[in-house]
C-alpha cells in the first residue's frame, strides 16, 4: 500500500479531490505567509532578528505537519477504498460460487430421477412421451428458476428432450459430451461457448451421466445437461453491489479473462487482466484504474472453476469523498475506530497555533519596545494565516473522520446485506427442494400405502436416505400421509417417530391449503422435537396424485451450523459479530463467538427492526448495556422466494463491533 501511495501520489490527488483541495489551500496560505513575512522583514528593520526566526520556526512546524497531514489523508482515503473494493471483489466471486455449489447437487440428483432413467432406456419415443418428459423438465425449471435450459442426450449424442424449444440444439460435437459419457465423475462443469447453447456466447453448464439402476447393470443411458443463467445471475449481483460510483465489476476466470462485467462496453468478455494479489494500479486502453481482486474462498469444499472477482476504479474524482455521505446524525467523535495518527495531527496543529499566538504576543511587545508599530499589522496577518491553517487541519481531519465513519457504516451495512442475501439465497434452495422432491414418482405412488406396507416403507426410506446424503443441509427428510402420519424418514435416529402424527408445530397442515406444485409452507422458527429441541425451520410440500392430496414431505433444516457458517463467511478475518434476528428481536442465527445465543430476545429500536424490506442502515446502538457500531439489512428475498411466492418471513442481519478503543 505504501509503495502504491508514493508511486502514484499525483494520480491519487485526482481521485481524492478533497485532499487535493486541502493541499491547494495550505499551499496558498504558505505562499501568502512568505510574502507577508518578506514585507515585514523589508519594512521593519528595528524588529529583533530572533522574532523573525521564531516565526520561521513556527512556519516550519506547520510545514512538517502539512506534509504528514496530506500523506495521512491520502493513505486513509486509499485504505478505505481498498477495504471496500476488496470486500466487493470477494462477494463477486463467492456469491456465484455458492450458487454453483447448489447446482452440483442438482445435476447429480436429477440425473437419478426414475422418470428420466426410464425415458432414456427406451430405444424410441413417441411425441407424447417426449412432451411428457419435457413437461417434467419444465416442472423442475419452475422450481429452480436459475436454469434457462435442460437437455437429455442419449449415448449417441442425440438430443432426446430439451426445455428451451426456441433454441433447438442440433450440433452436439462439444468434447464435453464424450468426456461425460466415457468418464467416471459424478458431474462435470464448464463455462465457455458451447454448441449445446448455440444462441449464447458464454454458457455455464452442469452435466452428469444418467445410468441404469444397479439391478439393470448400471450402464450409462445418456446424460443430463443443466444450463445456468450466469449472466442473469451476475447482473443481479452487480446491481446489488453498485453504490453510485463509476467502479467496474467483473467476474474473471482462473487465468484473469473477463467472463462477465457490469460495463461490457469498457470491459468486454475475454479481456485479459494482469492482476496482482495486492491493491494496485492498472492501465487499460490508456486509462488508469485502481484494481482489487479476490479468489474464491470456496464453499463446503467446492472451489468451482477457480474464478476471481475484480473491481476497477477509474482515476476520476470520487463523488462525496468529503464526508457528506455519512449516514444518520451520529457525531463522528463518538466513534472510537478513527486513526489516532490523524487525531494526533489535529491536536499538534492546535499546539502550534497556540505557540504562534505567543510569538505574535511577544512580537507586539518587542515592536512596541523597538518603536516598530508598522510591524504589528504584519504580526496580526501572520496570526490570521496560522489560524486559517489550523482551521484547515481541523476541518480536513473532521471531514475525514466523517468520511471514515460513513465508510465504516457502509462496510458494516454492506456485510449485513451480504449476510441476509446469503441466507435468502440458501433458503430459496430449501423451498425449491421440498417442492421438487414432492413430485418424485415413488413418493406419489407409495406414500399413501407405506404406513401398512413394509416393502413400500423401505423403498421410500432408501430414496430419502439417498437424497439426504446428497443434501446434507438437512438433519432429516420425512414423509407423511394425508392424515399426517409419518411413514418414512431418511435418518435412522428419527425412526421412532414413524407411525406417529406429525408435530403440529411443523405447520404440516398448511399443505392442505396448497393447490399448486409451486407452493410450499414453512414452520415458524421454533424449538422442534425433530431437531433435538433446538430452533429451526421445517419445510413442507404437498404430495399429490391427479390433484388429490396423498401426503406430504417435511425437511428439517440444520439451522444452527448452517446459519453460523453463513455468518462466519461474512465476517471472516475481522473482530465483528454477526447474527440474524426476526423483527421481534428473536435471534435466529449467530456467528462463532457471538455474545448472544439462538432464541435470545434483543431490544433494538424501531429504526432497525421496522424498516422496509431491502433496507440497509448503520449507526451506534446499545445492546444489553454495550455500545456497538452496528450495520443492519432487512431481507428482500431472492428471485421469487419471499417476493412473489406468498411466503412472509422478514429476517434482519446485524453485523456489529464493540465501540471501544483497543
Amino acid at each position: 500500500m505504501e509503495a502504491l501511495l508514493h508511486q502514484n501520489k499525483e494520480s491519487l490527488f485526482t481521485l481524492f479531490q478533497s485532499v487535493n483541495q486541502h493541499q491547494i489551500n495550505l499551499g496558498s496560505l504558505n505562499t501568502w505567509w512568505d510574502k507577508v513575512a518578506l514585507i515585514g522583514k523589508i519594512n521593519s528593520l528595528n524588529v529583533p532578528q530572533s522574532l523573525l526566526t521564531n516565526m520561521l520556526e513556527t512556519k516550519a512546524e506547520f510545514a512538517e505537519l502539512q506534509s504528514v497531514l496530506i500523506e495521512n489523508l491520502l493513505s486513509e482515503q486509499l485504505q478505505q477504498q481498498q477495504r471496500r473494493h476488496s470486500a466487493i471483489a470477494q462477494v463477486i466471486v463467492d456469491i456465484p460460487n455458492r450458487n454453483l455449489f447448489e447446482r452440483t447437487a442438482d445435476v447429480g440428483f436429477l440425473a437419478t430421477d426414475a422418470d428420466l432413467m426410464t425415458y432414456l432406456s427406451q430405444a424410441t419415443h413417441t411425441d407424447y412421451e417426449r412432451s411428457q418428459i419435457e413437461s417434467r423438465l419444465q416442472e423442475y425449471a419452475a422450481k429452480y428458476t436459475v436454469y434457462d435450459d435442460i437437455l437429455l442426450i442419449d449415448v449417441n449424442g442425440a438430443v432426446q428432450a430439451q426445455l428451451d424449444s426456441a433454441n433447438p440444439v442440433s450440433d452436439t460435437n462439444d468434447p464435453i459430451i464424450r468426456e461425460v459419457l466415457q468418464g467416471d465423475e459424478p458431474y462435470y462443469e464448464l463455462c465457455r461457448y458451447s454448441c449445446l447453447r448455440p444462441n449464447q456466447s458464454l454458457s455455464s453448464l452442469f452435466l452428469a451421466p444418467i445410468k441404469a439402476s444397479e439391478q439393470e447393470g448400471g450402464h450409462i443411458l445418456g446424460m443430463l445437461c443443466l444450463s445456468f443463467k450466469l449472466e442473469d445471475e451476475m447482473a443481479a449481483v452487480f446491481n446489488d453491489l453498485s453504490q453510485g460510483d463509476q467502479a467496474i465489476f467483473a467476474l474473471l476466470d482462473e487465468s484473469g479473462n473477463v467472463l462477465v462485467s457490469n460495463q461490457p462496453h469498457i470491459l468486454p468478455p475475454d479481456t485479459l487482466l494482469s492482476l496482482s494479489d495486492e491493491y494496485h494500479m492498472l492501465t487499460l486502453d490508456n486509462r488508469r484504474y485502481l484494481v482489487a481482486s479476490a479468489k474464491t474462498r470456496g464453499y463446503q469444499g467446492y472451489m468451482g472453476l477457480g474464478w476471481q472477482g475484480c473491481v476497477l476504479l477509474p482515476l476520476i474524482p470520487i463523488k462525496n469523498d468529503n464526508g457528506d455521505n455519512s449516514k444518520g446524525s451520529v457525531d463522528s467523535k463518538c466513534w472510537n475506530g478513527f486513526s489516532p495518527t490523524l487525531t494526533g495531527i489535529q491536536r499538534r496543529s492546535k499546539i502550534v497555533t497556540d505557540d504562534l499566538d505567543l510569538v505574535v504576543l511577544n512580537g507586539r511587545i518587542a515592536a512596541a519596545r523597538s518603536d516598530a508599530d508598522e510591524f504589528i499589522p504584519i504580526l496580526e496577518e501572520i496570526r490570521n494565516i496560522g489560524r486559517q491553517m489550523q482551521s484547515i487541519f481541523s476541518d480536513s481531519v473532521s471531514q475525514l473522520m466523517s468520511t471514515a465513519l460513513s465508510t465504516h457504516f457502509n462496510d458494516l451495512s454492506f456485510d449485513a446485506a451480504l449476510a441476509i442475501d446469503i441466507m435468502d439465497r440458501n433458503l430459496y434452495e430449501r423451498a425449491n427442494d421440498c417442492r421438487w422432491w414432492a413430485l418424485t414418482t415413488k413418493f406419489i405412488e407409495l406414500v399413501a400405502s407405506a404406513g401398512k406396507n413394509e416393502e413400500a416403507q423401505q423403498t421410500l426410506t432408501d430414496v430419502l436416505t439417498y437424497i439426504n446424503e446428497l443434501y446434507t443441509v438437512y438433519t432429516c427428510i420425512y414423509l407423511y400421509d394425508h392424515q399426517g402420519q409419518i411413514v418414512a424418514a431418511s435418518n435412522p435416529a428419527f425412526s421412532h417417530h414413524i407411525g406417529e402424527p406429525v408435530d403440529a408445530k411443523t405447520n404440516w397442515q398448511g399443505i392442505k391449503s396448497l393447490n399448486s406444485p409451486q407452493q410450499y409452507c414453512v414452520s415458524e422458527f421454533e424449538p422442534s422435537t425433530y431437531y433435538n429441541g433446538q430452533h429451526t425451520y421445517i419445510y413442507n410440500a404437498a404430495i399429490q396424485q391427479q390433484n388429490t392430496l396423498v401426503g406430504g414431505i417435511g425437511l428439517v433444516f440444520d439451522s444452527a451450523p448452517q446459519f453460523q457458517d453463513m455468518l462466519n463467511d461474512v465476517i471472516v478475518g475481522s473482530k465483528r459479530f454477526a447474527i440474524y434476528i426476526e423483527r421481534s428481536g428473536k435471534v435466529v442465527g449467530v456467528c462463532k463467538g457471538a455474545p448472544w445465543n439462538v432464541g435470545d430476545q434483543l431490544e433494538l429500536p424501531p429504526e432497525v427492526t421496522q424498516q422496509e424490506n431491502g433496507y440497509q442502515g448503520a449507526g451506534l446502538y446499545e445492546i444489553d448495556g454495550v455500545e456497538y457500531t452496528l450495520g443492519f439489512a432487512v431481507s428482500k428475498g431472492y428471485r421469487e422466494y419471499k417476493v412473489s411466492d406468498n411466503y412472509k418471513n422478514d429476517v434482519i442481519a446485524l453485523v456489529a463491533e464493540v465501540n471501544s478503543r483497543d
